[in-house]
């Protein structure tokens, strides 16, 4: 039967820890390493619904992508979900900023979803993801299209005047390197968190970036992540959280 460490090594070899920006903090973050592990659920993050998804499932184990612990711990109280996922004898593994960079990670999950072709990497650091629709769209069409491959509910976006074909991609906060997508040519880019300042600035360059949320950019790591602990660890059973949803709301009119 596999521990908690088995699993920690596998994530280790695909999205490498090390790897992860120096203000990060991916890792093995709750629990017993040498816990011996039947049942894994994975997620985006690790909320009160998660966990306790994991423990009525009798899950030994939750693998997120966002850290349950994130900035210095000074104190520890029944409302913090690392306290929460103690007490019910979970342990958490959580892969970041590794993860988004890795091949077969985030951004690639990401291109994959929109269902870009010819990926190749893009920017100095290689995180984002640039490719090629199968066919060139409009963007009236291409706003809807990437909600519904993404299951967003709301996008904001920038104009384009012409077609749109070469796309980049970066799940969550990728604002900042819009200038990276610009450089490699593309017709559109799509991340999210932009704030307003971004907005201003993405503006007065031209470029059509479209937010479409950090959730759903992201989240298409999920199901690909958790196919590849399945193959590896075929005697454990993999579950991907049902309860691990958008924590914002949309509306429109």
């Amino acid at each position: 039967m596999c521990k908690v460490i088995d699993f920690y090594r596998y994530i280790d070899t695909i999205a490498p820890f090390s790897a992860q920006e120096a203000w990060d903090n991916s890792g093995f973050l709750v629990g017993d390493e040498d816990a011996r592990v039947t049942k894994v659920l994975v997620a985006l993050d690790a909320t009160e619904d998660v966990l306790n998804e994991a423990a009525e499932m009798d899950a030994e184990l939750v693998i997120t992508h966002h850290p349950i612990i994130f900035n210095s711990l000074k104190d520890l109280h029944p409302a913090d979900m690392a306290y929460l996922a103690a007490r019910k004898g979970i342990a958490v593994i959580s892969s970041h900023t590794a993860l988004d960079i890795a091949d077969g990670g985030v951004n690639d999950c990401l291109a994959a979803a929109l269902g870009l072709q010819n990926v190749r990497r893009c920017g100095e650091a290689g995180l984002l993801r640039v490719g090629e629709l199968p066919e060139q769209m409009k963007l009236p069409e291409f706003i809807p299209y990437v909600a519904e491959k993404l299951g967003s509910g709301g996008i904001k976006y920038t104009p384009a005047e012409k077609p749109i074909r070469t796309v980049a991609v970066c799940g969550g906060s990728g604002a900042e390197f819009y200038p990276d997508a610009m450089a490699s040519g593309v017709d559109a880019y799509v991340t999210a968190n932009v704030k307003h300042s971004w907005w201003l600035e993405i503006r007065r360059a031209g470029l059509c970036v479209l937010d479409a949320g950090h959730h759903c950019t992201e989240n298409t790591v999920i199901a690909p992540l958790a196919e590849r602990l399945a193959r590896q660890f075929p005697e454990t059973e993999i579950l991907i959280s049902e309860r691990c949803k958008d924590p914002a709301l949309y509306w429109t009119k």
